[in-house]
């Protein structure tokens, strides 16, 4: 290992026994994040913030990316590593790094002079990034997106309106879909822009969800002025970087949250209720052949993604497999909390609480569930339209 810590040119194997002696040295120092808190959005990307830069300047969580971009290079499997190991040690994985990595890895290959300027400072932590892909008269469908970029010079001047933006709020940049060909023009009239949310015209709204918590936001665009060096890919070119970016919303995030399932799996073994409901074995066993399936599955996907693979339909299996195992950890905590699952006002039960109701939406987001079900049959299992 080197002093930073991590080393890009280390095996998986000494990556994982690596950042275990780091993890065990450094225990006084990572003791503030072992647990999640029931809080606030805007208080965990706060509390996590200090582990991040922790992480970061050690070197951990750049493995994998390019040295021209701030990272330390290798493979990205290590930092998916590190992410199980830390998972795996009782603390919290900062959520900002399932966007980093998302929003990243498009960056780095369609805008590779914003990514050396941002990736950085969003993996250290000091920059929260947001997709502006969803609107409320087109919702998932992308290819019928109303927000307009219009050319004026070396800029577009962008107008509309984005909805259910994860971080939105909080974000201090986005890339944002809009359409710049004519309107009847579908997915091939869309441009990808990096827009800095500082932007005048720029306003953002957040939005509370099921779970108590604002976690997404609207935002609105006021003829919002973007430079044509802001421009993710070509001109026009933006179904092919949302696609590119969405092999890793499906596939690869998922490895951050099957990391995080099984923390809490075992956390519900060690701390169940005196009388939980006679189902609770059952639950929890299915909680834990659904973590596994997903873990199986999403492990092979990162391991195409590090190869340099460009993945079609088949994430949406990842993406489905993802939905069904975040319902069924939280039903499992449910269960085998009960009664102190609604009656308790602790932390425990209140977290418990917040991750249940925040499950009913993992299979919305992203692409619904019954889209991905729709993409298999139709285009992996070759079934006709409609059946």
């Amino acid at each position: 290992m080197t002093d930073a810590g991590a080393d890009p040119e280390a095996s998986r194997a000494e990556v994982r026994d690596g950042f275990c002696r780091w993890m065990h040295d450094h225990v006084d120092d990572l003791a503030p994040f072992r647990r999640e808190r029931p809080v606030s959005l805007e208080e965990q990307l706060a509390e996590q913030r200090p582990l991040q830069r922790l992480l970061f300047d050690a070197g951990w969580t750049r493995l994998g990316w390019p040295v021209a971009h701030g990272g330390l290079g290798g493979s990205r499997l290590a930092r998916a590593v590190v992410i199980d190991e830390l998972a795996a040690a009782g603390y919290a994985v900062p959520e900002l790094l399932g966007n980093t990595d998302i929003v990243g890895s498009m960056l780095v290959r369609f805008a590779p002079e914003i990514a050396t300027e941002h990736l950085g400072p969003a993996i250290a932590g000091d920059e929260v990034w947001c997709q502006g892909f969803s609107e409320p008269d087109a919702g998932s469908d992308l290819a019928s997106l109303r927000t307009r970029a219009v050319e004026d010079g070396d800029h577009f001047r962008i107008t509309g309106q984005k909805t259910w933006s994860s971080d939105g709020h909080l974000a201090t940049g986005c890339v944002l879909l809009a359409r710049t060909g004519p309107v009847d023009s579908g997915h091939r009239g869309l441009t990808m822009f990096w827009l800095d949310m500082s932007t005048p015209g720029v306003t953002t709204r957040p939005i509370a969800c099921v779970d108590g918590r604002a976690e997404v936001a609207e935002i609105w665009l006021d003829g919002a002025v973007v430079g044509r060096d802001r421009v993710v890919g070509d001109v026009g070119g933006g179904w092919r970087a949302v696609m590119y970016l969405m092999q890793f919303e499906r596939g690869a995030y998922a490895w951050q949250r099957q990391a995080d399932l099984r923390a809490r799996l075992e956390e519900l073994l060690a701390q169940r209720a005196p009388t939980p409901s006679p189902a609770a074995p059952g639950i929890l066993g299915d909680a834990f052949l659904r973590y596994y399936a997903l873990r199986a599955k999403c492990r092979g996907t990162l391991a195409a993604l590090d190869a340099g693979c460009e993945l079609g339909p088949e994430i949406s299996v990842d993406k489905v497999m993802l939905g069904l195992a975040e319902q069924s950890v939280a039903d499992a905590a449910r269960s085998l909390m009960w009664p102190p699952f609604v009656t308790d006002d602790g932390d425990d039960a209140a977290l418990a609480r917040r991750r249940w109701a925040y499950s009913r939406i993992t299979t919305i987001y992203g692409g619904s569930a019954e889209v991905q079900r729709d993409l298999i049959a139709e285009r992996l299992l070759g079934l006709p339209r409609g059946r």
